[in-house]
């Protein structure tokens, strides 16, 4: 047999252990990676036969020396193999025939990184597990913990609203009670998060009054949508069955969390909700829900990040409106959990659109025939905001002048009644609609929401004048 081909550089090079045996299992050839994995010598190994190096496959029979059978080390994968030392480890064989038919040659890696690295990869994953369940448990009881001091708060706040007459104390009161039921919705989403971690929540299943829960989740928006004078626009389609069999409660969660967001992070404008029925097939009834507003927006290369735990668009977000970050990913998952999808469209400055289905049931047979489509996903989601929302927030377009005007009337004639906390809310929104002017601008409208903070009547009326003045200067007489 010619074996010069063997002793060549590429061979000896191999990660892998070549070893060349005959019909016996007398090895014939071993590589660098080889000799150095087995601790033998070159001229050693060869003076080997295969049963030493698989030694648990060729195990002595008494006094008698193991024999060798090629077919116990075939197609056999994951090996043992032994060194000089008597110390093993274990290598992905492989056997491969070669022009001579008494001749054979072995490549085998050893896995023993691999097999270590598996083994500490599981480890980690338990050790995961564990610090994730105590992580959550402690989550839970210190959530459950916090309750009890915010409700007492709560409670003790209420019952002095009905006994104090004074504005401003009132007006305190009212940040306190306020800021008791924020903390009261971060406990909540907290406690949520924790259980759809630990796969602890479950969806329940019971009948509601479709239509009642829809009034319900837009009255509980309305007052703050009348506050910030948007608009507000509601289609519900008349087909969708009257009681449905589902979470009632997770539903109106995602709702009021979209709608929630809508108007928070929208000055000027409008709400839109749609709520229509895509499918029925016998008692399944799928639901579309969009909810749609003229807000800040958010460009393509920040929505990834929307549904990720604890994640919001940048860091002004949070210091701005407030909020953990943790709403929209109990969203995305809630409406998973009830076998639907989600779905965002927006463009910065130019508002977003929120889209969602879910799987319901319902015991009302439909009145058309099964799986017809009720309403057309494309053209809710794909419809471009009106010319008069894309240009509330472009500073010195006529849309945007019009409602700078309407905003600056209503401002001064709150501040001239001490209406502070509606002055507070236009101030903020002639702030987002001044959002694409100059600094100059902008400053005089955070010294001028400052001053209304403060209920300093006069300071307050000395900001709107400078403001008015400023913003006449560079778009024209308001």
């Amino acid at each position: 047999m010619e074996l010069e081909w063997l002793n060549s550089q590429i061979v000896d090079g191999l990660s892998e252990l070549v070893l060349v045996f005959d019909e016996k299992g007398d090895i014939l050839f071993g590589n660098q990676t080889a000799v150095e994995k087995l601790e033998y010598k070159r001229d050693e190994l060869t003076e080997c036969n295969m049963t030493q190096i698989f030694r648990q496959d060729f195990p002595k029979a008494g006094e008698h020396a193991p024999t060798f059978d090629r077919s116990r080390i075939e197609g056999r994968g994951e090996l043992a193999m032994y060194r000089k030392n008597s110390s093993c480890f274990p290598v992905n064989a492989r056997v491969l025939p070669t022009a001579q038919a008494d001749v054979c040659v072995l490549l085998a890696e050893d896995v023993t990184v691999l097999r270590d690295m598996k083994l500490r990869m599981r480890e980690l994953k338990e050790e995961g597990q564990e610090n994730l369940r105590r992580r959550n448990e402690f989550t839970a009881n210190v959530t459950h913990e916090l309750r009890t001091p915010v409700n007492g708060i709560k409670g003790h706040v209420s019952t002095l609203l009905n006994e104090v007459q004074d504005a401003e104390q009132r007006r305190t009161l009212d940040i306190v009670l306020y800021c008791c039921e924020n903390m009261l919705a971060i406990i909540n989403n907290i406690l949520d998060f924790s259980k759809l971690e630990t796969g602890k929540f479950t969806i329940e299943e019971k009948e509601f009054d479709f239509y009642q829960m829809m009034d319900r989740v837009i009255a509980t928006h309305s007052a703050e949508i009348h506050k910030k004078e948007l608009r507000l626009s509601v289609d519900v389609d008349k087909k969708i069955p009257q009681f449905l069999i589902g979470d009632e409660l997770r539903l109106v969660q995602v709702l009021n969390n979209l709608l929630s967001n809508a108007v928070k992070f929208t000055m000027a404008g409008s709400v839109s909700v749609v709520a229509g029925k895509t499918m029925q097939t016998g008692d399944e009834v799928e639901l579309f829900f969009m909810v749609k507003d003229s807000g800040i927006g958010i460009s393509p290369q920040e929505q990834d990040k929307l549904f990720q735990s604890f994640s919001q668009v940048d860091a002004s977000i949070t210091r701005r409106f407030g909020g953990t970050g943790l709403g929209l990913a109990i969203t995305k998952q809630l409406v998973e959990l009830m076998h639907g999808d989600i779905h965002l469209e927006s463009e910065k400055g130019k508002g977003s659109t929120f889209s969602f289905s879910v799987k319901l049931r319902t015991n009302q047979q439909a009145d058309e025939k099964q799986n017809e489509v009720y309403v057309d996903w494309s053209e809710y989601t794909n419809k471009e905001n009106t010319e008069e929302e894309t240009g509330l927030l472009q500073f010195g377009e006529p849309e945007n002048r019009a409602e700078l005007k309407k905003r600056m009337d209503k401002l001064v004639l709150s501040i001239e009644m001490g209406a502070w906390d509606k002055a507070e809310m236009l101030a903020s929104t002639v702030k987002a609609l001044v959002e694409k002017s100059d600094d100059d601008i902008k400053k005089l409208v955070l010294r001028m929401e400052m001053a209304i903070r403060k209920c300093n009547y006069d300071k307050s009326m000395a900001m709107y004048e400078n403001l008015k003045a400023a913003i006449s200067e560079r778009i024209g007489e308001l």
